[in-house]
């Protein structure tokens, strides 16, 4: 993450997205250099460089039976971008 991360964070800077949402534990802490969990954090808009994010679950964790709250805060999650950005 350490290497990769720097590629990372130049191509967002280059970009500069309208908002990011980070999906797992791995992305949240890496971007946003947190040791908070995903349940904490996850539904709240953060910033990164001025640039809002919304952290939520990791797709793999959502495929597991057990998670159908999950998947229904996840989704929650993912309007929230999308009205964001296309509001």
């Amino acid at each position: 993450m350490e290497i990769c991360g720097q590629f990372l964070f130049r191509q967002l800077e280059a970009i500069r997205p309208k908002a990011i949402c980070v999906l797992g534990a791995t992305a949240i802490k890496a971007l946003l250099n947190t040791k908070e969990g995903v349940t904490r954090l996850r539904g709240n808009w953060l910033k990164w460089r001025d640039v809002p994010v919304m952290p939520t679950y990791h797709p793999s964790y959502l495929l597991r039976a057990y998670n159908q709250a999950a998947k229904r805060e996840a989704w929650e999650d993912l309007k929230k971008v999308l009205h964001y950005v296309y509001d």
